[in-house]
């Protein structure tokens, strides 16, 4: 028995905003690559349409979310960065998310992200976290080179809050268009 349409959105209310954030997270990491947020945050959009203040604070919820797994990742490929936890050596298999993240992204798809880094560095990173698909695989190259650090996060935080207004005037206009057709 499928659930009512009431139910889905009081779901969607109570668990939707913790789990995109950490799916935006998951997805900075490119781990989260299997779910990918922006549909459960474009249905979030569509099905609850939250205020404009409660959206827009989402949204940059989301935005940081994303730049943090970014940042993560990131930090996993620098291999000067400094531990602030020290989760390195604590927690079992850290020290391989890298390696996991290059296998599962591919030969073809790194050459390109890496070409595309050495060509046009912090613009390309600022682009391709704008873009589906590529989002976040710009933190390999940057963190192999040793970008600097403020800028990356100024970059990163500057695609993915593009990427962000993208997904919400999305589904923005699909609420427009669920309002505006003649339902029965």
């Amino acid at each position: 028995m499928l659930p009512s349409a009431e139910a889905v959105v009081v779901l969607l209310q109570a668990l939707a905003v913790p789990v995109v954030l950490a799916l935006f997270y998951l997805d900075g990491m490119v781990i989260g690559k299997v779910t990918p947020p922006a549909a459960l945050y474009v249905a979030y959009v569509v099905f609850v349409d939250p205020a404009t203040s409660t959206l827009l604070a989402v949204a940059a919820l989301s935005t940081v979310a994303a730049t943090l797994g970014q940042f993560t990742l990131y930090r996993g490929f620098n291999e000067e960065s400094p531990e602030f936890l020290g989760l390195r050596r604590r927690l079992p298999y850290v020290d391989r998310i890298p390696f996991v993240v290059r296998d599962r992204v591919g030969e073809g798809r790194m050459r390109l992200v890496e070409r595309l880094f050495d060509r046009f560095g912090g613009v390309a990173l600022a682009v391709t976290n704008a873009i589906p698909g590529i989002r976040s695989l710009m933190s390999v190259p940057a963190g192999l080179s040793k970008y600097p650090v403020r800028r990356f996060l100024v970059l990163s935080t500057v695609g993915n809050a593009i990427y962000l207004v993208a997904l919400t005037a999305i589904a923005r206009g699909l609420v427009d268009l669920a309002v505006a057709l003649p339902w029965p």
